[in-house]
């Protein structure tokens, strides 16, 4: 079973994204701050857990997410799939490291994110 690690702060879409990763039969920790994100990717880095893909939901867009963002991005080894919300952008440091997705199509999404890592290592990292 897949790990996914999932940084989503807004309490009401915890448990719709939970869902739909059951659904898909993949496992999600659940990182409700950024320090608590910044805490598993620091983890996963130092091989004390392992992560499939980095799964971001909203940005709060405060000023410890501003700071915390940037130097997270050092610490991603993992493909990252970013929730596209209409009135939101991903930071530019993160442009090039992730996957857009609308929320419609994160099934999908997750789907082929996992399987081209499986056969060719991060999706993303080799474009």
């Amino acid at each position: 079973m897949n790990n996914i690690l999932l940084y989503e702060p807004d309490q009401e879409r915890v448990s719709h994204l939970l869902f739909l990763l059951n659904l898909a039969d993949l496992h999600g920790t659940v990182a409700r701050t950024i320090e608590e994100a910044y805490n598993w990717l620091s983890a996963d880095r130092q091989k004390v857990i392992k992560f499939d893909l980095f799964l971001l939901g909203s940005l709060q867009e405060d000023e410890l997410e501003k700071k915390l963002l940037p130097e997270m991005s050092d610490l991603i080894t993992v493909p990252i799939i970013y929730i596209k919300q209409e009135a939101t952008n991903l930071p530019e440091f993160l442009s090039d490291k992730t996957i857009n997705c609308h929320p419609v199509n994160l099934l999908s999404c997750l789907h082929e994110c996992l399987v081209a890592e499986k056969k060719n290592g991060h999706p993303v990292l080799q474009q």
